[in-house]
């Protein structure tokens, strides 16, 4: 009988451990996140307007591309700035699609500024406008 209360007596200390355990790793990934997300800043990033559609789907790039791509995104696909040295981001302006302002860039480098945020490998610049074409 006694070894039953000390096998009861481990099981009880080893699930308040898992949970102790669990807790702690939940609220580390959450301050992770909220840590990730005051790290959001202004920035000034210089790439070509693509369609992310098509440049996803098939790397349809550059200017043999614009012409389908200013299409796409004259029909409401997302729209995407493809960069050399950090990839692609989504572009968005002040919560809204700013697809009327880039479809005839679509295939040509542009230089934006905006809030850059990245969360689950995606990266977004958002309330973004136009600094150079």
């Amino acid at each position: 009988m006694k070894g039953n209360n000390m096998n009861r007596g481990t099981l009880v200390k080893l699930s308040i451990a898992t949970l102790t355990l669990g807790s702690a790793l939940l609220l580390a990934k959450h301050g992770f996140a909220a840590d990730e997300k005051s790290k959001a800043k202004t920035e000034t990033i210089k790439g070509e307007i693509v369609d992310l559609m098509c440049y996803l789907d098939h790397d349809a790039k550059g200017e043999k591309h614009a012409a389908c791509a200013e299409k796409c995104i004259k029909s409401g696909g997302p729209v995407g700035l493809l960069t050399k040295e950090r990839g692609v981001f989504l572009v968005v302006g002040d919560h809204k699609p700013m697809n009327d302002q880039l479809a005839d860039k679509a295939g040509k480098e542009v230089t934006l500024k905006g809030k850059v945020v990245n969360r689950s490998d995606m990266k977004m610049i958002e309330n973004a406008e136009i600094v150079a074409d």
